[in-house]
């Protein structure tokens, strides 16, 4: 993940752009005046979480992400929005020394292998005859084969070094392989051998979609461990991911609600039964980084860890401080005050699901979607949870016993931030146990007993949320089409011109910065454009000398490592990457149009009829854009093939084939 996509994950842009606009909430998006033109009457521009972008309907007519917001806001080059965007999501941002350099190919060579180990292991499943027992378990687990595709869920042979064998074969070394996690080391006969053997396997992803390592559940009844991760790498800390989010980000932020799970199954069984918004911790404790992770896309948590493992002794054990972290990784840690004090410190809502005993998300959701949601919905405050749980079977005629109570659960009170919702508790603590609430000010704060009350019943059904697909795409075809034509004009600058001649021939405007998506793609057509046509092609290292920006080095040659086009194809190549502006700019219509057409149905008739006309009259003038774009297009193809009849013959030793002219 480069520096700008990190400053990205880290900050969200209703956040950033609330601090210059006021913006109201309308269905999935935000509305406000816009701040780059003047108007006061119509609130035409719109936040889209899920994309994280903005676009002005009215007299502006562009759009883009938070660093172009920032950048037109502000005045700011692309290098001070970096900057001060990079400051206020706490990126560091340094020129790499050679030895940072050398470890971010080492982390793209080792993403690259792991990519193709999630493949491999996935055509197993699917194909393996060895894999059947696999099979017959995600079946008896009523996972679909579109769920299997979605988390590219695969199986891992019984061999000691089938899989090494594998990506031997395939130009890796076991340096490689032992780097990914891939194959263990053992010490005492100096040998190395596939650390993952008869298991499922399970991909786990970074925020972006990146694979970063493994979970790999036994298929033996008496397999221990019952989960076996990938290794801590340079790509993988446990402790920093939650396996789901890269898929379940975006209904997080439109339920404005994240459900956090224990196991890699109930998140596979939610997303299949349509519940996207919910993720999984790695099998330890959830910790403060994994809930600012989250934090990006909501602000309110639910936990709903396995009974067995987040229950009431789990609980109580928990009340103490500094409790080691449990080893075993088929275990949850659930830390009542820690996650008191987190949510104090990262002003969120965090919430506990009383799950029925001996019950877990997975066996839930399959057996009856509905009591899940109405679980999730009846979701308890981590403070009003464990008084509940302390309380239910105390004696109440027994002083030693309430006091042991009030010392357990004191702790957790004063850990709350707020100092209302503080008195709120020891208020409710103090009925609850029969005393004077000046009492429980006098009570020493001790450890407490651990004895273990039995678990409060889960309230009646609720309404079931519904079906989102909401699964995102990596790169786009106009994605993949904007970086070759950036890259073809870093190249070959002497194209600029005869591009900007042809789309003038057609009516249509020439490139500008806000058709590119990424801020330092932005950056570098700036570059183009300010670059000397006439400059004869020069390598990468000279082009970076004149950019003098680390960030923008490294996009740049990241793009000049895409195909080259043969200098037989040049004559050619305007014309083609013409072809490519329209496309991606009719790519863009259609998804306006596809907003608008969504805004329109949020908007209220009679409150905002101005509104109402600026998106009717969008709805009449985009079909006629891309209407002009598609002429232009056709009429290309057109002139295209007469050029192509008209190339005269060359001999070749294939026999006759037009030439170039």
């Amino acid at each position: 993940m480069n520096a700008t996509d990190e400053i990205k994950s880290r900050l969200d842009i209703v956040d950033v752009v609330s601090d210059h606009v006021q913006l109201r909430k309308s269905g999935q998006t935000y509305s406000g005046f816009c701040p780059f033109h003047s108007n006061t009457r119509t609130p035409a521009f719109v936040v889209f979480p899920d994309t994280q972008t903005w676009y002005c309907f009215g007299a502006c007519a562009e759009g883009g992400d938070l660093f172009t917001f920032m950048m037109k806001k502000q005045g700011w080059d692309f290098k001070e929005a970096l900057q001060q965007l990079a400051s206020r999501a706490g990126v560091v941002l340094e020129e790499p020394s050679p030895e940072e350099r050398r470890r971010q190919a080492a982390a793209d060579r080792l993403g690259d292998l792991l990519a193709e180990a999630a493949d491999y292991y996935h055509q197993l499943l699917l194909h393996a005859p060895q894999a059947e027992g696999a099979r017959t378990y995600v079946r008896r687990r009523d996972l679909s084969d579109e769920t299997l595709a979605t988390f590219r869920v695969g199986f891992a042979l019984d061999s000691w070094d089938a899989c090494r064998s594998h990506f031997n074969s395939k130009g890796y070394s076991n340096d490689d392989l032992l780097d990914a996690g891939l194959l263990t080391y053992n010490e005492e006969r100096q040998t190395s051998y596939d650390r993952f053997r008869q298991r499922l396997m399970i991909p786990i992803r970074d925020v972006s979609g990146r694979i970063v390592g493994f979970g790999a559940r036994t298929l033996d009844p008496d397999g221990v461990p019952k989960y076996l991760n990938s290794p801590q790498t340079a790509l993988f800390d446990k402790s920093r991911l939650l396996f789901g989010l890269d898929l379940a980000k975006r209904e997080i932020r439109e339920q404005r609600q994240v459900v956090i799970v224990e196991g890699y199954m109930d998140v596979m069984q939610a997303w299949q039964a349509g519940f996207h918004n919910v993720v999984a911790q790695m099998g330890t404790s959830l910790t403060e980084a994994q809930l600012r992770l989250a934090k990006r896309y909501s602000k309110r948590f639910v936990l709903a860890l396995d009974a067995d493992a987040a229950g009431a002794n789990a609980t109580l054990r928990s009340l103490e401080v500094a409790r080691d972290v449990l080893d075993r990784s088929d275990e949850v840690h659930f830390d009542a005050r820690g996650l008191v004090r987190h949510e104090g410190r990262l002003q969120a809502e965090i919430y506990v699901v009383n799950l029925p005993e001996g019950k877990d998300p997975d066996d839930i959701i399959r057996a009856n979607p509905q009591r899940w949601q109405a679980l999730v919905d009846e979701a308890k405050p981590v403070v009003s949870y464990v008084i509940d749980a302390v309380m239910d079977d105390l004696d109440r005629d027994d002083p030693k016993a309430k006091t042991a109570a009030a010392q357990q659960i004191l702790p957790l009170i004063n850990d709350v931030a707020a100092p209302l919702e503080r008195e709120h508790y020891r208020q409710v603590l103090a009925r609850r146990l029969g005393v004077d609430e000046r009492v429980l000010r006098a009570v020493a704060v001790g450890r407490g007993s651990r004895s273990a009350p039995r678990r409060p019943a889960a309230p009646p059904a609720a309404q079931q949320v519904g079906l989102v697909a909401a699964m995102q795409g990596n790169q786009s075809g106009s994605d993949l089409r904007r970086e070759n034509f950036l890259r073809q004009c870093l190249a070959h600058p002497f194209i600029v011109g005869q591009i900007d001649r042809q789309l003038a021939l057609h009516q249509l405007r020439r490139v500008e910065e806000g058709d590119f998506n990424r801020p330092e793609d932005q950056a570098l057509w700036r570059y183009v454009r300010e670059r000397d046509a006439s400059t004869a092609v020069v390598g990468a290292r000279e082009l970076c000398d004149s950019l003098q920006d680390e960030v923008l080095c490294q996009r740049l040659k990241q793009l000049l490592q895409l195909e080259s086009t043969p200098e037989t194809q040049l004559d050619r190549l305007p014309d083609l990457l013409v072809l490519s502006v329209i496309d991606w700019r009719l790519d863009q219509l259609k998804a306006l149009l596809s907003n608008v057409r969504q805004l329109l149905s949020t908007v209220h008739q009679q409150e905002d009829e101005e509104l109402l006309s600026l998106y009717r009259q969008q709805l009449r003038d985009l079909p006629l854009e891309m209407r002009r774009l598609n002429h232009a297009r056709d009429a290309m193809s057109a002139m295209g093939q007469r050029a192509k009849r008209d190339r005269p013959l060359r001999h070749t030793r294939s026999g006759l084939i037009r030439g170039q002219t």
